[in-house]
């Protein structure tokens, strides 16, 4: 009985001391492979899928879904205790082998995509600001079309602020009405009685509009009111300058509204229609300067 005691206790001391030996050279983890090619080895299974779950169900930038193209297989291994964890590089094969498919808005202008924006919201807010902008100006051919991408990187750009800036310049560049960035509007309705050109042996520098005593006079663009007042043959006069370059004359005025340094804008009335200076009926003298040279009135207006 006294053998057999003592044999017990040696064969649970060698057994206790080989598990030691064993779990100090060994430790347990799982090797991954992705469609039978072994990618490395994890500690724990559970985070790895964990990750691997929240990122196909991942919102994040403009991500609508994730298909993952193989999902990883799992066995227990008892590998040495150097073997490193490969759990990054395991989720990275996974990421480079799914298909990512991205959500973007894209803004047309006549049916042609011109922008891209992250959200609904954004591209809604791009067209009100621009047709706020052109109101009474153009009628804008404008819509929104939600895209599915493959590939984020082709698309230049999904700032809102650069989209609204783009389409800005897009709509002015192609505007008939339009000189150097400025878009015109017509100041009165009426019928032309003079054009732009040589008129009784001299250069006639706008264009004569015929209409009522009174009719009120609209600014054709935002603006700063440069000169008003009586000068010469133009009667009452008003200049405004539109920037770049940019100067419209309002000649022959029956009353002026605005002042000197006004800031004004195409619904300002500006004057009214008068016969004051060299003039024989009401009309209005109307004269589009780029850098102080006169432009025929008739390529942007009145066409």
């Amino acid at each position: 009985m006294y053998y057999i005691k003592k044999t017990l206790k040696i064969t649970v001391v060698s057994v206790i001391l080989i598990f030691v030996i064993f779990v100090s050279k060994y430790k347990p983890m799982y090797k991954v492979t992705l469609a039978g090619e072994t990618v490395g080895y994890v500690t724990s299974k559970k985070d790895v899928e964990k990750t691997i779950n929240d990122y196909i169900n991942t919102k994040d930038g403009n991500i609508a879904f994730v298909e993952v193209a193989n999902m990883p297989e799992y066995e227990f291994n008892l590998v040495e205790w150097s073997k490193e964890d490969s759990t990054e590089e395991v989720l990275q094969k996974v990421k480079d082998e799914s298909l990512v498919t991205y959500r973007v808005f894209a803004i047309k202008l006549a049916g042609e995509t011109k922008e891209y924006v992250s959200k609904i919201e954004e591209a809604e807010q791009v067209i009100v600001d621009l047709k706020k902008e052109f109101e009474g100006i153009l009628d804008l051919d404008i819509s929104i079309e939600e895209m599915f991408v493959s590939d984020i990187s082709e698309i230049h750009s999904i700032d809102m602020q650069v989209a609204k800036n783009n389409l800005d310049t897009e709509i002015i560049e192609n505007c008939d009405s339009a000189i150097n960035g400025v878009i015109l509007s017509k100041p009165i309705k009426g019928i032309i009685t003079s054009r732009f050109g040589s008129r009784w042996g001299r250069q006639h520098e706008g264009i004569d509009i015929a209409a009522n005593e009174g009719t009120p006079i609209y600014a054709c663009s935002k603006g700063t009111v440069e000169y008003c007042g009586e000068y010469y043959g133009y009667g009452n006069l008003v200049i405004i300058n539109h920037g770049n370059g940019i100067q419209t004359y309002y000649g022959h005025c029956s009353k002026i509204y605005v002042s000197k340094g006004q800031e004004v804008t195409r619904d300002t009335i500006i004057a009214a229609v008068g016969s004051t200076g060299n003039s024989t009926g009401p009309h209005l003298h109307l004269e589009i300067r780029k850098n102080g040279k006169v432009q025929n009135p008739q390529n942007y207006l009145y066409k």
